[in-house]
C-alpha cells in the first residue's frame, strides 16, 4: 500500500506535468476557442428569446428562426446547448471565443470580418412604421416638418440599421432611440413619444397583439392609427449564425452550413416555413416567402 508521502509525491509530478504541457501549447488549456471539444459534448450557441415571431418562447419551436437553426445542427449531428444571453454581451462572448456562436444577426461587413458568417439562413424585411398619415414614401423624412419638429425614431438596442436611415439621423432629419426590447418601441408609440419604428411588421403585429391582450381596459390607452412605408436596403435582410473566428469556429461554420444545406435539398427548410406560417394571413406568408426568393434562399 503506497504511503501518503508517495502519493503526495505523485501528485506533485503529475502537476508539473500538466503545467509544462500548457506551458509548451501556449495557450491556457481551459480556452475554449482553442481546446478539443469531445464529440459528443455540446457546442455553446447563445440567443435571446425577444425576436418575436422568429425567436420567441411563446412561439411554437421557439419561433420559425429558433426552428431552422436547431434542425440545421441535428441535419450536421451536432448537439447544441443554448444558453439565452442579451445580444451585446453575446456578440463580445462570441467575439472573445467564450461562445462558439451566436443566432441570429443581420449581416453587415463588419461582422464579415469579426466572424465567421454562416450561410443566410432566414430573410426578414424590416419596414418603417410611423403615425404620419401624410408621409407615403420614406424619401419624405428627407424634408423637414411643416410644424419644424424633428420626428423620433425607435430601434431596438443592436439591430442593424439601414444605409437610408443612418443618413437621415446623421443629417438631422431623424432623432434615435434605442431601447434594449422591441416591445419598449411600441409602448412608446402608444404614450405618443415616437413617431416612427424599423422593425418587421410581423414582429410590430406580434407586440401590438401581445400589449393589447394585456389590457384590463383596452380603451384607455387606444393605438394610434399606424402605416408601413418600404425601405430599399430594408428588404430581404438575411439573418446568419456568427460563429467565432478561429479554425473552430470555421469547422462548426462548415458543419452548420451542410447541415443547412440538407435541409433546403430535402424539402425540410420549406416544410418548416409552412409550420409556422400556417396562422398568419395570406400576404404576411407570402411575403416571407418571397424575402426568402429575393435572398436567394428559396428558388
Amino acid at each position: 500500500m503506497e504511503s501518503l508521502k508517495t502519493q503526495r509525491l505523485l501528485c506533485v509530478v503529475l502537476s508539473v506535468a500538466v503545467l509544462s504541457l500548457s506551458m509548451v501549447s501556449g495557450k491556457a488549456l481551459a480556452d475554449p476557442a482553442s481546446s478539443p471539444v469531445p464529440a459528443h459534448s455540446p457546442i455553446k450557441v447563445s440567443t435571446f428569446m425577444d425576436f418575436p415571431p422568429f425567436i420567441t418562447a411563446t412561439e411554437p419551436d421557439g419561433g420559425i428562426i429558433n426552428a431552422i437553426v436547431n434542425k440545421s445542427f441535428a441535419a450536421a449531428n451536432i448537439e447544441i446547448k443554448t444558453p439565452l444571453i442579451p445580444w451585446r454581451r453575446a456578440h463580445r462572448a462570441v467575439k472573445r471565443g467564450d461562445y462558439l456562436a451566436s443566432y441570429s444577426w443581420a449581416y453587415n461587413e463588419r461582422r464579415a470580418k469579426s466572424f465567421h458568417l454562416s450561410t443566410p439562413i432566414f430573410a426578414i424585411s424590416n419596414q418603417i412604421i410611423t403615425t404620419y398619415s401624410d408621409i407615403t414614401d420614406w424619401q419624405q423624412l428627407k424634408e423637414p416638418r411643416a410644424d419644424g419638429t424633428i420626428p423620433i425614431l425607435c430601434i431596438p438596442a443592436g439591430w442593424e440599421i439601414s444605409s437610408e436611415i443612418t443618413e437621415l439621423i446623421d443629417n438631422k432629419m431623424l432623432q434615435q432611440v434605442s431601447p434594449g426590447n422591441p416591445r419598449f418601441c411600441l409602448d412608446l408609440v402608444r404614450a405618443n413619444r415616437t413617431n416612427l419604428l424599423y422593425m418587421p411588421k410581423m414582429t410590430a403585429a406580434y407586440h401590438i397583439a401581445a400589449l393589447s391582450a394585456e389590457d384590463s381596459d383596452p380603451g384607455v390607452r387606444p393605438w394610434p392609427e399606424l402605416y408601413t412605408l418600404n425601405i430599399p436596403s430594408g428588404e430581404a435582410s438575411t439573418q446568419h449564425i456568427i460563429f467565432t473566428r478561429s479554425a473552430r469556429g470555421l469547422d462548426y461554420k462548415e458543419k452548420f452550413d451542410a447541415g443547412f444545406k440538407a435541409l433546403l435539398q430535402n424539402g425540410r427548410y420549406s416544410e418548416i416555413l409552412a409550420e409556422h406560417l400556417d396562422r398568419y394571413s395570406q400576404l404576411d406568408r407570402e411575403t416571407v416567402y418571397q424575402d426568402q426568393k429575393n435572398a436567394g434562399i428559396l428558388p
